[in-house]
């Protein structure tokens, strides 16, 4: 893994993002080109709603219509010109009492910023599988890179729809001798190459409209019953593993672990400055939960969560706007 940021103690950014989408990149650009050493934590490259939205027509100043993954290209180029650094990880915990805050992700690492954006947006699941919790940390996984040795040289079936769910299906299939990769609709939401790239790999068996009903197993897992949604018959997958990285519309905000006020369905609390309950951390685009899913709405509350990041950091007595 290398040199971990815990071992660099003068590397504090005064801004995390936690969130590529429109809200993360925008506020990104805003902080950035306010002099801040600001960092975007993604999980993916083509993350949230907005990277796999097939179609964009409406944004403005940009004329479709393009991909949402293209458009977030777009932003994040511009991001980068500013001087925002981009740093692939998933986050799954925080301490945002410390001073200064702490991010860490599944892989191992600590980050450190004296201020957070929350920007991670709404792609959690409500609901697990059946079998699911039973048989976790018993073949039942979220995380590749955590255990796909585990299953060196056996059968194991991935879970998911997106470039996020392919990335780690192609590290797991360096271990296992065969993955099956379930998916419960009639396409995967991910650029056209990453799919070619995919299914061209030998040990890859791509099952679309696919639904998981059950993880079976005794002491460990053994299967995963499915329902063909074109015949509409079941059948038993025999896996040793399988792994999960299947999203839903639920705000993905775990890893704040309820150190933030929420209202019910994890709905992120904001004031009229877009900061939390906890000051010096701020929340912007889906994880808010507003009625209006657009684009354009989620960069208008990162813009909106930059300036008043700025305003916190100099101790200015009022949002200051930028040109």
């Amino acid at each position: 893994m290398g040199v971990t940021l815990m071992q660099r103690p003068d590397n504090v950014y005064d801004v995390i993002i936690i969130g590529a989408g429109p809200a993360g990149t925008t506020a990104g650009i805003y902080t950035a080109r306010a002099g801040w050493k600001t960092l975007i934590l993604y999980r993916a490259e083509a993350d949230g709603a907005l990277g796999v939205t097939q179609k964009i027509e409406n944004y403005p100043g940009v004329p479709g219509p393009l991909s949402g993954y293209e458009l977030l290209k777009i932003m994040r180029e511009q991001a980068k010109s500013f001087g925002v650094e981009f740093v692939r990880g998933k986050v799954i915990a925080t301490d945002l009492k410390s001073e200064p805050k702490k991010v860490y992700t599944i892989d191992g690492r600590e980050f450190r910023g004296k201020t957070i954006i929350v920007a991670s947006g709404a792609m959690e699941r409500a609901n697990k599988f059946k079998g699911e919790e039973e048989f976790l940390g018993k073949g039942v996984s979220y995380c590749g890179v955590c255990d796909a040795a585990f299953f060196k040289d056996q059968p194991v079936a991935v879970i998911g729809d997106d470039d996020y769910a392919i990335e780690e299906a192609e590290f797991i299939a360096r271990f296992a001798s065969k993955v099956s990769f379930v998916v419960p609709g009639s396409k995967i939401k991910a650029p056209p190459e990453v799919i070619e790239h995919f299914q061209n790999l030998q040990n890859v068996e791509i099952l679309l409209r696919h639904r998981p009903i059950e993880i079976t197993g005794d002491q460990v897992v053994k299967g995963v019953k499915l329902k063909d949604l074109e015949n509409k018959e079941e059948k038993l997958l025999e896996v040793n593993g399988v792994f999960i990285f299947l999203g839903g519309t639920k705000p993905s905000v775990d890893f704040l672990m309820g150190q933030v006020e929420m209202i019910e369905g994890d709905c992120i609390v904001v004031n009229e400055e877009m900061m939390t309950s906890v000051p010096g951390v701020f929340a912007a685009g889906d994880v808010l939960c507003n009625e209006v899913k657009q684009a354009v709405v989620a960069a208008a509350m990162g813009c909106k969560a930059a300036l008043a990041v700025d305003k916190f950091l100099s101790g200015k007595k009022k949002i200051v706007p930028q040109w």
